[in-house]
């Protein structure tokens, strides 16, 4: 009876050990060699990765890319536990976020500060946008608009926008109570285009006519100032890798860095109308 079991205990110890090896030998093939690529993070960063991935699948047909949306906090997130094999930011990482992550900067992207269509306010400052934030401003006469109250919208916790918006705008200040909260890009823009007297942000990669994009600090959002750092909400979109990226990771982050995926991303984040960046919406959800 003894000998009896202690050939099954044996067996079974056997079979766990094979277990244990083969999962690590697959999951080595899957880190490293497999033609699978899962991306998600910032919807802000989405639009661009996908433009990316459609093209690196058409040169490499054998290569599956999934590009997925959340916020930068879940492609920072995602990366760091191994369920992505990239993640996205457009936001800058905290010194414990980035330990053990290479960060790759693929792009410039810029915040743009937008009301409705029938606003007559064409520029605004980024101190006027701190009080209106803050409170301090809450007419749009204050601005030499139209006597009505300002409805202000942001960005949810966890939006890279929203991020480098307060890091830009508010610093240290906190917003005024009244302040109305967005869930997405999508959400501030149908926000803002159906309430006459709104203000929000959104990532200039996914601007649509339906709203007007405001000059900040006398500067507006054009290609070329944003490529010249005049515009004064300039970021990086991130790709972000645990550890050093191998095979086909790394072949698609180089194609991304490369002239042809630069291209790629120009073209991506903008159709210019009067030099003004504007952007589909169809489709597009989630944080930035």
């Amino acid at each position: 009876m003894n000998l009896k079991i202690t050939y099954l205990i044996g067996a079974i110890v056997a079979i766990t050990i094979i277990g244990i090896f083969s999962y690590l030998i697959l999951t080595n093939n899957i880190n490293e060699n497999t033609n699978n690529i899962v991306i998600a993070g910032s919807t802000s960063v989405q639009p661009v990765a996908q433009a990316l991935a459609n093209s690196y699948m058409n040169k490499h047909p054998n290569v599956n890319i999934t590009v997925s949306g959340g916020d930068s906090s879940v492609g920072i997130n995602s990366v760091h536990s191994g369920q992505v094999n990239i993640g996205t930011s457009s936001r800058n990482l905290t010194s414990s976020e980035s330990n053990g992550l290479k960060q790759y900067s693929i792009g410039e992207d810029a915040i743009a500060i937008i009301v409705n269509i029938q606003n007559p306010i064409n520029n605004i400052s980024t101190e006027q946008l701190m009080d209106i934030y803050t409170g301090k401003i809450t007419n749009w006469n204050q601005l030499g608009g139209n006597n009505a109250t300002i409805t202000g919208i942001t960005r949810e916790i966890g939006s890279g926008t929203r991020y480098d918006f307060e890091k830009t705008v508010l610093g240290n200040n906190s917003y005024t109570n009244n302040i109305k909260v967005s869930s997405s890009n999508y959400d501030a823009l149908q926000t803002v285009a159906v309430s006459p007297n709104a203000i929000g942000y959104v990532a200039r990669n996914q601007l649509d006519p339906e709203v007007k994009v405001l000059e900040v600090n006398n500067i507006s959002l054009t290609q070329q100032n944003v490529a010249d750092g005049e515009y004064p909400m300039n970021r990086q979109m991130l790709f972000l890798v645990k550890g050093e990226p191998t095979g086909v990771i790394k072949d698609f982050i180089n194609f991304s860095l490369g002239p042809q995926g630069q291209a790629i991303i120009n073209n991506t984040e903008y159709n210019s109308t009067s030099n003004i960046i504007y952007q589909g919406i169809a489709g597009l959800s989630g944080a930035g």
